[in-house]
């Protein structure tokens, strides 16, 4: 598997470069920590690649938190993914921006992700200051565009958190208009649950926000003792998606980040992947 291909059905793939008019039905990824860190603790993320494969997933979302302390085979890991023909997305767990540059590590993780083969990586914002010198920040676009050229570069998508500053409208949508005017390509992670915990309306994040978005984070929010917490998405809240759908790219692609728990495994996860399959 190239970094150019998704999946094995590649119709399916809504990324930038991957597209086809002929799409029939949308990707659907499954992020590893949907499995809870306690069983990838035990087993290891490679470990769950042969279950995706058998139920039904196009790809896997790579997590680095997730990954042992001191990990460094990414090769082996994907060619892990690339034997069990899933697609690979890194989730980089690192912040893009630290006020008006690049933050410390950016750099490594693209290099990580080129290594394990990766379609995509995804980091949080950060913290981005739109209101620092131009100078500065025009260094740092063209710092991150020179990173970013070469044919084994995975698109780069940053995901809005749970935080003020990475989570809400104004400071996402000020970084996806300057690297616009940078000709810098940046693209956007959408985690529909967690503009709740910012207080986001998701429509109106949606509306803003939409023309940018080329990954879908798919994840019910439930409320305890006045926490939130990921949970399985109801009926009522998959009809809530529907509406935001329409302000992305047709067949976004899409990741479960929910808790998948029951027996047999892979049967919750192949029932839940064609549920985010028919929106």
């Amino acid at each position: 598997m190239t970094a150019r291909s998704l999946t094995p059905r590649a119709s399916m793939v809504t990324f930038p470069s991957h597209a086809s008019a002929n799409s029939d039905s949308a990707a659907v990824l499954v992020a590893t920590s949907a499995f809870g860190h306690s069983l990838i603790a035990e087993h290891g993320q490679a470990a769950v690649l042969p279950w995706l494969k058998e139920a039904g997933a196009d790809g896997v979302e790579i997590r680095r938190e997730l990954l042992p302390d001191g990990f460094n085979d990414f090769e082996a890991l994907g060619r892990a993914g690339a034997e069990t023909s899933l697609g690979v997305v890194y989730s980089a767990a690192d912040a893009l921006w630290n006020g008006d540059s690049l933050a410390p590590g950016v750099m490594t993780r693209l290099e990580e992700s080129r290594r394990l083969g990766a379609v995509a990586v995804k980091f949080s914002l950060g913290h981005y200051a739109s209101d620092a010198s131009p100078a500065s920040r025009i260094n740092a676009w063209q710092q991150l565009c020179d990173a970013l050229k070469g044919t084994a570069t995975p698109l780069l998508l940053v995901e809005n958190d749970q935080t003020a500053e990475g989570g809400t409208l104004a400071p996402m949508a000020a970084t996806l208009a300057d690297a616009k005017a940078a000709d810098c390509p940046l693209y956007m992670t959408f985690d529909i649950g967690n503009w709740q915990w910012t207080g986001v309306d998701p429509l109106a994040a949606a509306q803003a926000l939409g023309p940018y978005v080329r990954y879908l984070h798919c994840k019910g929010v439930s409320v305890e003792r006045d926490r939130h917490h990921a949970s399985v998405p109801d009926d009522w809240e998959l009809a809530e998606w529907r509406a935001l759908l329409a302000h992305f790219p047709a067949g976004v692609t899409r990741a479960i980040e929910y808790p998948l728990q029951g027996s047999p495994l892979v049967d919750v996860t192949c029932e839940q992947i064609k549920r985010l399959r028919a929106l």
